[in-house]
């Protein structure tokens, strides 16, 4: 039976992110569990040109840039009137954001903490775990042919993203707020004939919100974030109901009438927003998006679980290295930013002000407590 210090479930990028700065603070007995390979499909996500700070602080600057994504200039949005607003990167001190292919980006993570000595386990889901008497966990894995496997570990990390499967069987429970469903699919375009901004767009309308951005490959992503209710009600489960709706679009419409729509990419995403109760035990963790999930419209996902990992392997050495301490100051720095972007979310839906009879703005508008986690 093998034995860790540490076992990361998930191999993201909150638990990469985790490995490779535990591997830059000496600790190697590591292993990180991925149910995946990193070769499905995510929806797109753009990173700021602070996310350069991050990358060094991991020792991968240099590796990501050999990765060569697409430069990201910052963000148009047409949010509260018709008016177009800027959030362009023109005048940061560290230059472009970047346009993600995320399965190559989290695959990339995921290698660079494979080179640095972590233990990586891929196809690989985690079933359970049981409580050793001398401190730390039993976990049952199971591989792509059902074998299973057992492991022993003194500390875990649920990197689990929103699904939180460690820490929901510890007992967490989550604090939701209303959660968004994303439809989203791909478009082709012609390079040559159909130029396209390296402005990631953003676009309200009566039923919901809409996101843009260039992808590698000559592809255009487009997603409207709603709710079930909303999608229900319209039927947009329906390709061809969501792109009529697309191209009622006053502005992302101009460039994907241009385009042409691959269908068998249409898909749904769900982005719930959430906050565990307790994202810490006496031998676990939780970080990332198993420990608070926030809304996309705040542009903080990949950000937050890469800083939030970074941060979560500080907090594994010191138990390390003084087994009596807690995790407790961890989670109250990660409530405390949970209720901060609580505030920032209800910021931003209610900067729009066009469809006030809309259900869907009534609902996302509505005043949430911030002392609930």
């Amino acid at each position: 039976m093998n034995s860790y210090q540490i076992a990361i479930i998930g191999g993201g990028p909150a638990g990469s992110s985790c490995a490779l700065a535990l591997a830059r603070l000496g600790i190697k007995e590591v292993v990180i569990i991925e149910s995946g390979a990193h070769d499905q499909f995510k929806i797109g996500e753009s990173i700021p040109p602070e996310s350069k700070t991050i990358l060094r602080h991991l020792g991968i600057w240099n590796a990501f840039k050999a990765e060569k994504h697409d430069p990201c200039y910052g963000s148009c949005s047409y949010w509260g009137d018709n008016k177009r607003g800027y959030n362009d990167f023109l005048l940061s001190p560290y230059g472009h954001g970047w346009h993600l292919d995320r399965s190559r980006f989290d695959r990339f993570l995921f290698r660079e903490a494979q080179k640095a000595g972590t233990h990586c386990l891929l196809n690989t889901q985690y079933k359970r775990a049981s409580k050793l008497t001398t401190g730390g966990f039993e976990l049952v894995l199971q591989d792509s042919n059902s074998k299973e496997q057992i492991i022993q570990a003194q500390l875990v990390v649920d990197a689990t993203g929103s699904r939180s499967l460690f820490a929901l069987q510890q007992g967490s429970k989550k604090i939701h707020t209303e959660p968004l469903i994303c439809l989203a699919a791909r478009f082709e375009f012609d390079p040559i004939h159909t130029p396209i901004s390296k402005l990631t767009q953003i676009e309200a309308s009566e039923y919901g919100w809409w996101y843009a951005a260039r992808l590698p490959q000559h592809q255009f992503l487009v997603g409207l974030y709603t709710d079930a209710i909303t999608i229900k009600q319209r039927k947009l489960q329906q390709v061809e109901t969501w792109q009529k709706l697309l191209d009622q679009l006053p502005v992302i419409s101009q460039s994907t009438r241009k385009m042409q729509l691959k269908k068998e990419t249409f898909k749904g995403f769900p982005a719930p927003s959430f906050c565990l109760d307790k994202m810490v035990g006496r031998h676990w963790i939780a970080i990332g998006d198993a420990a608070t999930a926030y809304d996309p419209i705040t542009s903080q996902g990949i950000m937050k679980s890469m800083s939030n990992g970074i941060a979560a392997a500080q907090t594994l050495q010191q138990k390390i290295t003084q087994p009596k301490s807690r995790f407790i100051n961890f989670q109250s720095i990660t409530k405390e930013r949970y209720k901060q972007y609580l505030a920032m979310r209800q910021h931003f839906y209610q900067l729009e002000k066009r469809w006030p009879q809309a259900p869907f703005w009534a609902k996302y508008q509505q005043t949430v407590a911030l002392n609930n986690t």
